[in-house]
């Protein structure tokens, strides 16, 4: 069987998989498969009157500040009825089973496919109609921002003695973000509606959604950060993702290219189909027509709703992913330093997590002018009615 001799988990998966209980070792197939975070394999049965054929086995690895495995594991069984997510088997907080599916994930260049990027804004939209009794609706930004878990592990992380000289500037530089102030003036740029809080993914990026094989249907997968959150946050991370390459082959294992992040006109269309989804997903819906057709949307709209008012809500979503490539930013940032000088893996959390500073920095500073200038427009519009 053993194609890894670390793989330990085969206990475990005919623990929760019915019709492997019996199945020896040596009719199992082992394969190792990539992963930062976790060691995850491939499990496939020889015996070809076995189902399911193929199993991933997850162990998860270090990150209690980041990841509550028991919420995770609670939301798959959840997501797995809905067909948003593979057939969740079963697992505890060292490790999970689930379903291999045969599929081919995204890829960053993606996001800049309409029709895909329609197919994706309803997977987004069905994940944010989701329910979940057992977890607060409070969102997960706020809860960072109240200088939670999160935060308390980053300045405990922020002062241990493992850093170069050039690391611990950026550290320290990093370090304000957690400051009282800057928390505050996050806070502070919350929205304000309840409308806003959704259950979301938090690290929704173009790899993880799947395109399944036979079915040609689209999963999400990796729900280690889902919480509640406001929307904007899952919309701007899948956008701030596409202008990142991880893995390459040189220092420091990644690159950005900050023009890949979409202008205006794509952020609303991609709302407008989100929302549409939100609202119209549960009833019968002609998704040819919708794909490819717009005009399709806009008479569905005036049909059931109020197109203004629809657009309307389409800006103001507009808005609030807008403020929420900070609140992105913000989280891995923090995130990087924290998964820093922890594991034996080439990628440079250190210099990601400056990068994605600089790119909050950047990003404020257009905020702030632009809020500046819509107030001193205000001001002119009272003095000259």
């Amino acid at each position: 069987m053993q194609d890894d001799p670390k793989f330990e988990g085969v206990d475990n998966i005919k623990e929760h998989v019915e019709d492997w209980k019996e199945l020896s070792p040596s009719k199992m197939k082992v394969e190792r498969l990539g992963g930062l975070s976790n060691e995850l394999w491939k499990v496939s049965s020889l015996d070809k009157n076995i189902t399911p054929k193929t199993v991933i086995y997850r162990k998860f690895g270090s990150g209690a500040a980041i990841c509550d495995r028991k919420r995770e594991n609670y939301v798959l069984k959840g997501l797995a009825k809905s067909k948003i997510a593979p057939k969740f088997y079963g697992g505890t907080e060292e490790y999970r089973v689930e379903k291999f599916m045969e599929a081919d994930e995204l890829t960053p260049d993606d996001a800049g496919d309409a029709k895909l990027r329609k197919r994706i804004a309803r997977l987004v939209a069905d994940l944010h109609n989701m329910e979940f009794e057992k977890i607060e609706k409070v969102p997960l930004i706020k809860q960072i921002l109240e200088e939670g878990e999160f935060v308390q592990s980053f300045k405990e992380k922020a002062k241990k003695d493992v850093y170069l000289p050039i690391e611990q500037k950026f550290v320290k530089e990093i370090s304000t973000l957690v400051s009282e102030e800057e928390r505050s003036f996050l806070k502070d740029l919350l929205p304000k509606g309840q409308d806003s809080i959704v259950f979301s993914h938090n690290d929704l990026h173009s790899q993880n959604f799947m395109i399944l094989k036979k079915s040609k249907k689209m999963n999400l997968i990796d729900y280690e950060y889902s919480n509640y959150n406001v929307r904007g946050v899952d919309i701007a991370n899948f956008f701030t993702e596409a202008m990142f390459e991880y893995d390459t082959a040189e220092h420091p294992h990644y690159n950005v290219d900050e023009t890949k992040f979409p202008n205006d006109q794509v952020l609303l269309e991609f709302i407008k189909y989100y929302l549409f989804f939100r609202k119209f997903g549960k009833e019968e819906l002609d998704l040819v027509h919708i794909y490819e057709k717009e005009s399709h949307v806009d008479d569905y709209i005036r049909e059931k709703h109020d197109l203004k008012t629809f657009e309307k809500e389409v800006n103001e979503v507009l808005k609030e992913v807008k403020v929420a490539r900070l609140y992105t930013h913000y989280f891995w940032c923090l995130w990087g330093i924290l998964k820093s000088h922890e594991e034996d893996i080439e990628f440079d959390y250190v210099h990601y997590a400056y990068k994605r500073y600089e790119l909050y920095q950047k990003i404020k500073k257009e905020l702030t002018q632009n809020q500046d200038n819509q107030e001193t427009q205000d001001t002119q519009d009272t003095a000259n009615p």
